[in-house]
């Protein structure tokens, strides 16, 4: 189908003057901390895992841009396997400080459009996500009615959570397609609803009428499929203000979360289909109900956590300065970043509130955070890679002392856990709603 809506989604070409920016002086491949005393570890989880150049971070993958726009580089096995061996997860991006550091991901992903409209692109696992997408609106090949199997607990404890397209609610909790098809992730949005209604909260839910965000699509270079999806869901989300009083959507997913916060916006009627409408994640939501004093916890829970960063809800909304016109320093010059909207420290002091919390903290943090190695299509395309990068942060976990991990991604959730049972590990991760649940009393009616 085609786009309806007029998108400024670049492509290979329209990047060549910033691929051009990498000087290869390789500062991608560690996350630093200039201390004192300073200090270094791997942040390229591709790096790690098959040490070749041309998986390490942005230099390697910037070296491929440059042979496929010149024409050297013909696509074959090898190298479609290499641009589709990345998690994108930012991480190098947020240790360069060239001129295209704000376009890392970019053109990684513009590498993989190109791909996909070469005819070339996805990796063959890959591609039965774009075979769901457009047969079940979802990447897990799951029919729509699965979307409301997670709220049969709440509906038998007689709190059936309301459908939104036929009783109206100000707040819209967006589940995701994780949080509704992967069976160990329904606590996640399980737990979210419980503190909802345990707030007196008026929301309601899409159930089987609700679309993926079409962030996975985007993530492979399958731009079609992705401007498809976002442009029901921003037809949906204006309707739905309209005619059913939504001002708020809440997503408890960090990767539905960049897509309506960075990949949307991307649509020049962005402005005008989400006027109104505020989007926020989970965390952000009840950190501003705690705040507040909305959001009081009454329970002790003596446990000892770390917190694992997830890509998309931290680095990936940092918000690059950059010279356009030469007015400052020279036309294209990156300046300087704005990391107001990266989920950083908002669930650091809401998990530090919970009474009895000992909160450890990892080596790799915040910006630095290392990928639980699941995003980028690599947890379809490469599912044994995923989950052994899953032990290697799960084991940096587990050397601060701490019991349980804690984050706030539904595929963190997944991936984190199946490399914790990779390597026997004990340590369980947890997302942040399922302990707030836990201290949370239940309304008093």
């Amino acid at each position: 189908m085609e786009a309806i809506m007029k998108w400024n989604i670049p492509n290979l070409k329209e990047l060549e003057d910033i691929l051009w920016r990498c000087t290869a002086c390789g500062t991608c491949k560690e996350a630093y901390e200039y201390g004192p005393p300073s200090v270094s570890n791997p942040i390229c989880p591709a790096g790690e895992e098959f040490g070749f150049e041309g998986f390490l971070s942005s230099r390697g993958k910037i070296a491929f841009a440059r042979g496929i726009l010149s024409g050297d580089l013909k696509w074959n096995e090898a190298l479609i396997d290499a641009i589709y061996k990345c998690n994108v997860c930012g991480g190098c991006q947020s240790q360069c400080q060239l001129d295209h550091k704000p376009f890392i991901p970019e053109i990684i992903e513009a590498m993989r459009r190109k791909a996909v409209g070469d005819g070339v692109g996805p990796m063959p696992k890959q591609k039965v996500i774009a075979q769901s997408l457009s047969s079940y609106d979802n990447p897990y090949q799951g029919p729509r009615r699965v979307r409301l199997d997670w709220t049969r607990p709440l509906k038998k404890a007689g709190k059936p959570v309301k459908d939104i397209l036929k009783e109206p609610a100000p707040i819209l909790y967006y589940v995701g397609c994780t949080g509704g098809y992967n069976v160990p992730v329904r606590v996640v949005p399980q737990a979210t609803a419980s503190i909802f209604n345990k707030l007196g909260l008026d929301f309601g839910i899409l159930g089987e009428s609700e679309l993926c965000c079409g962030s996975t699509a985007m993530r492979l270079g399958d731009v079609e499929a992705f401007q498809r999806i976002a442009e029901s869901n921003l037809e949906l989300f204006k309707k739905l203000h309209n005619e059913k009083g939504v001002k708020t959507i809440v997503t408890s997913c960090a990767g539905c979360y960049r897509a309506f916060m960075k990949d949307y916006p991307m649509a020049e009627e962005y402005g005008r289909m989400m006027e109104g409408i505020r989007v926020t994640h989970t965390t952000q939501f009840l950190y501003d109900l705690w705040t507040s004093g909305q959001l009081k916890f009454t329970e002790s829970l003596p446990w000892k956590v770390t917190y694992h960063d997830p890509c998309h809800a931290g680095r990936h909304l940092t918000k690059f300065i950059v010279d356009k016109d030469g007015s400052q320093l020279w036309a294209g010059a990156y300046i300087n970043l704005d990391e107001k909207d990266c989920l950083f420290d908002t669930p650091r002091e809401l998990l530090k509130a919970i009474p009895g919390i000992d909160l450890r903290e990892m080596k790799r943090i915040k910006a630095n955070s290392y990928c639980c190695g699941g995003g980028g299509g690599v947890m379809t395309g490469y599912n044994d890679w995923a989950q052994r990068n899953a032990a290697l942060r799960i084991q940096e976990g587990m050397e601060t002392g701490a019991q349980h991990m804690v984050s706030i991604c539904p595929f963190c959730h997944y991936n984190l856990n199946q490399g914790a049972q990779g390597i026997g590990s004990k340590m369980k991760l947890y997302d942040l709603t399922e302990l707030i649940d836990k201290v949370l009393p239940e309304k008093v009616s």
